[in-house]
């Protein structure tokens, strides 16, 4: 594989443990094509120059809105975020990989989650935090591009055709502070502006409930724009896509019966809201 950007090889490099250097290798290349330094850059993206430099090095992933202001700025025609789908495809592991590309063809995710907030809708800092409990022996290069591959899947909420998603979270996950307070603060604040997003509904499942028949852990219904269901289902170490329609079909009623559990949209807003006050 080349880089169809500056012409260097690209070879393992993207998919081994140097794909974050290798991408700021190229912003570095295009910024010094451009006559610009790292604090001329940060003025027109508004960026701090560390902040650059970091990414620049390798150490910090880039947001998406990063790549295309210095898409726009380097005059680059889109080549640095084409490059960066590239490289991010290897980062997510081999046995997730399928769940990815479901979820970027869905017209419809129903998600419930009992232990953390779903990818889609965590924070940076919160999914930074997440991946460092669960990735103890990771370095800090592995753990941004994991966080960076996660951050990426969340372009579908902002493109012109977003799926429609509703998340049913188990209060647990909303009380068990991932990253310190002020991460949390941030990600319950994401969690309320996301509530008030059209294509996302938010509901919170109480602990006042009791007993439910998600207790066996997550579960995410896809439905694709054939109108196809499939459910994935996590456990330990892995996950797996079910298209068996009898199993798609158990797994919707469990769903449909955690949302008659769960508090109303507006409620679980509220709920979350007095959370941050706490």
């Amino acid at each position: 594989m080349t880089s169809k950007t500056s012409g260097k090889p690209a070879t393992a490099t993207v998919s081994g443990l140097t794909a974050l250097a290798y991408w700021g290798d190229e912003l570095r290349f295009h910024r010094e094509q451009a006559g610009l330094t790292q604090e001329g850059l940060g003025r027109a993206i508004h960026m701090s120059p560390s902040m650059i430099a970091m990414v620049e090095t390798g150490r910090r992933a880039p947001r998406i809105e990063f790549i295309k202001s210095c898409d726009q700025v380097l005059g680059t025609n889109g080549a640095l975020a084409r490059l960066w789908k590239r490289i991010i495809k290897h980062s997510y592991l081999e046995w997730f990989r399928p769940f990815v590309d479901v979820e970027s063809e869905a017209t419809g995710i129903l998600e419930y989650e009992p232990q953390a907030v779903p990818g889609l809708l965590q924070t940076e800092d919160y999914a930074r935090a997440q991946l460092k409990t669960g990735h103890i022996r990771k370095s800090d290069e592995e753990i941004e591009k994991h966080v960076a591959a996660r951050m990426s899947r969340q372009e579908i909420l902002t493109r012109s055709d977003p799926p429609f998603v509703w998340v049913i979270l188990d209060e647990a996950v909303l009380r068990r502070p991932v990253g310190g307070v002020e991460v949390m603060r941030d990600q319950l604040a994401r969690l309320v502006r996301a509530s008030q997003s059209p294509h996302i509904v938010l509901q919170v499942l109480p602990f006042a409930a009791g007993a439910h028949g998600g207790m066996s852990g997550p579960m995410v219904l896809f439905t694709l724009p054939d109108e196809t269901k499939l459910v994935y289902a996590e456990a330990f170490g892995g996950g797996q896509i079910i298209g068996l329609p009898e199993e798609v079909a158990k797994c919707h009623v469990i769903l449909d019966l955690l949302r008659a559990c769960a508090l109303p949209p507006d409620d679980s807003a509220r709920l979350i809201a007095d959370l941050i006050g706490e």
